[in-house]
């Protein structure tokens, strides 16, 4: 991953990069090791909380002389026209209700000549469990259910991944280019050691537990029924909980699950 980042970023020693939406910055610190230290990294969030801990988790890791936080609204950003060499986001467009406009300020603020780069999410997952069939069936209809749900109550695409092109183009960018990262899930693969495998799960498991009441909402204003609703989280609880239950179950489980994160970058154009 460090690989594909590095060829398509780019970063070079100097460079001022600004990562909006950094919340606790993870990747704003990421940006801070792929530069080795030879770049001024600013992470903007408009949470509080998010820029506190980005300042501490950053001050542990060694870094605050890279890297600076401050507060910040992504439609309109408190930074100068043309500060920077790089400015970035990472699954931030998914959430906002009008990311054409959070790009156009996230050109204003990069220099002529300078990178605009989004990381999001596209359509490319995949749900398959080749020993459950039609649980496979429900997984899909579920997921299309609720991005459904997701735009019409809240006019979001989480799905944006291959949309950026299309928006950096309409924000008035160019030279747009595009990769993919893939992440893969299957517990047999012998080179994740199981622990791992399973600390994985009880998070997704927590995480899915937590947001059940708000995804059912979503999932039936997307048209899915509160039956299949039920019959999906009863389901998914109760095959997660099982291998957690049984390490060789879960060593030879051969459910596959893949998403891919678009990364997307355009130059603001030079003034002529």
């Amino acid at each position: 991953m460090n690989q594909l980042y590095e060829s398509f970023l780019d970063i070079r020693p100097g460079q001022k990069i600004v990562d909006v939406g950094c919340g606790p910055g993870d990747f704003t610190r990421y940006l801070a090791r792929l530069s080795d230290g030879n770049s001024k990294i600013l992470g903007v969030d408009s949470n509080p909380k998010s820029v506190k801990a980005g300042i501490a988790d950053t001050k542990k890791v060694h870094l605050s002389h890279v890297v600076s936080y401050k507060l910040g609204d992504a439609y309109k950003i408190s930074i100068d026209d043309d500060y920077a060499d790089l400015t970035c986001c990472r699954t931030l467009l998914m959430h906002l209700d009008d990311p054409l406009k959070a790009v156009r300020e996230m050109a204003r603020i990069t220099k002529p000549g300078g990178h605009v780069v989004a990381v999001e999410q596209g359509k490319m997952g995949i749900y398959y469990d080749p020993n459950d069939k039609r649980f496979s069936r429900l997984s899909d209809q579920v997921w299309e259910a609720q991005l459904r749900g997701i735009r019409k109550l809240e006019g979001k695409e989480f799905r944006i991944g291959e949309k950026l092109p299309g928006i950096f183009q309409e924000a008035g960018l160019v030279d747009m280019k595009a990769e993919i990262q893939n992440n893969v899930y299957l517990a047999s693969d012998p080179r994740q050691p199981l622990n791992d495998v399973k600390e994985e799960l009880r998070f997704y498991l927590a995480f899915f537990k937590e947001r059940m009441k708000k995804d059912r909402k979503y999932q039936v204003a997307g048209g899915l029924s509160n039956a299949k609703v039920s019959e999906y989280n009863k389901g998914y609880v109760s095959k997660t909980e099982g291998l957690l239950a049984d390490d060789q179950k879960l060593r030879q489980d051969p459910t596959i699950v893949t998403d891919a994160l678009y990364i997307v970058s355009g130059t603001k154009p030079r003034q002529t």
